[in-house]
């Protein structure tokens, strides 16, 4: 058996609500700016939160939902060093948490659309449509593990051309938020009533936010024949159940030590390598409480020593697509050796065993070689990358 084929990045493309493009994302991230705003798209009034990190867009003149909307620009900025894509052995994975259902409940509530409107709320349009606009004639899958969806159609799509199945895929996730989608987090008490502060001492709740992230993968020799520039290396990837709770993660973390240490494993690397971690972070007393525990119990005495981000501060959770903005985000620190501040973090609680990097830049002394970013979600669902520096 040969040696399987290596997987590198080698596009990516964003759209939050720091702004259009992968550009505005990193610029705001290293100013530690927060777009998380008082919500205008739709009244808040009933709600007990009212803030979020929305995108001031309207549906397309085809009737495309806003989650299209921010993955067909957020995938056409991926591609854009890569005209040629396409064909049999191009691929599409897109992971969602709730893509489509701003038209379903529309038309719930009022029965118009039609047709129409019920095909706009099936979550497999996004992928379906990226297959069309871009030629992909390979594996084209939509992935909804809840909040870990991005992460997985990532790590879904690396497995893809390693095991042969696709020479590059063009991997991520994207998510609007609808009032439905507010109103279920709302119900929960899940949401902060100010803005998120992932892992400070003072954090209340998570933000919710939206938008999309892709990242272009293919097989590294392919990269080095049509002389790509090549952004990081996807050298592993887990996934991990906790078998727990539907809303509320397993204290200890076991679901998420599993997905790391297995990609760890797939990697060949051991905790000690990991020079960087792109964390889930979501600001809920459970989840950060979960994560560093997780982070904790992996890298050991080391936790306190790897510079950590947690980018929904920034940009809110934004569901499906926050594993792949986590990826795109540790791609770049790979690339340029900086890890930005966590906005909304000020201060960790006096017991925490992670390094938050808050209030500025940080430029590292240690050269970051290699990034771990984990994502975690309702259900118990964990999963984490490890990229690698090119």
């Amino acid at each position: 058996m040969g040696t399987l084929p290596r997987v590198v990045v080698t596009g990516i493309g964003a759209e939050t609500a720091l702004g259009h493009g992968v550009s505005a994302l990193w610029e705001g991230a290293l100013l530690g700016l927060s777009a998380i705003r008082p919500v205008t798209r739709f009244d808040t009034r009933r709600f007990h939160a009212r803030q979020a990190a929305l995108i001031d867009r309207e549906r397309g003149p085809d009737g495309a939902e806003l989650e299209t909307l921010f993955a067909r620009d957020a995938a056409v900025e991926a591609l854009a060093s890569c005209p040629d894509f396409g064909g049999g052995r191009a691929g599409i994975a897109v992971g969602t948490t709730l893509a489509g259902n701003g038209a379903l409940t529309e038309w719930l509530a009022e029965r118009t659309g039609g047709a129409g409107a019920l095909s706009r709320g099936d979550p497999g349009a996004l992928s379906r449509d990226l297959a069309r606009r871009h030629g992909a004639r390979g594996p084209v899958s939509t992935v909804s593990v809840a909040c870990a969806s991005g992460a997985a159609a990532v790590g879904i799509a690396a497995e893809w051309i390693r095991e042969g199945r696709a020479t590059w895929v063009l991997a991520g996730g994207a998510d609007a938020i609808s009032p439905f989608v507010f109103s279920g987090f709302d119900a929960l008490r899940a949401l902060s009533m100010s803005v998120a502060r992932p892992f400070d001492v003072a954090r209340d709740g998570l933000t919710l936010g939206e938008g999309a992230g892709f990242l272009l993968l293919e097989e590294e020799d392919q990269a080095g024949r049509r002389g790509a520039s090549i952004l990081a290396r996807v050298a592993g990837y887990g996934s991990g159940s906790d078998a727990h709770h539907m809303t509320r993660p397993d204290p200890e973390g076991r679901g998420l030590r599993r997905a790391v240490e297995t990609a760890l494993l797939q990697a060949g690397r051991a905790a000690s390598d990991v020079d960087f971690v792109s964390a889930h972070g979501t600001g809920t007393t459970f989840n950060d409480a979960m994560e560093e525990a997780a982070l904790a119990h992996v890298l050991g005495a080391r936790a306190r020593t790897v510079p950590v981000n947690g980018i929904k501060g920034a940009i809110g959770h934004t569901l499906g697509a926050a594993g792949a903005l986590e990826a795109i985000l540790s791609a770049l620190v790979l690339a340029r050796q900086r890890v930005p501040p966590t906005a909304g973090h000020a201060k960790s609680r006096p017991d925490s065993p992670l390094w938050v990097v808050s209030g500025a830049p940080l430029s590292p002394e240690r050269p970051i070689a290699v990034a771990l970013s984990t994502s975690s979600a309702f259900g118990g669902t964990n999963a984490a990358l490890i990229l690698e520096r090119a």
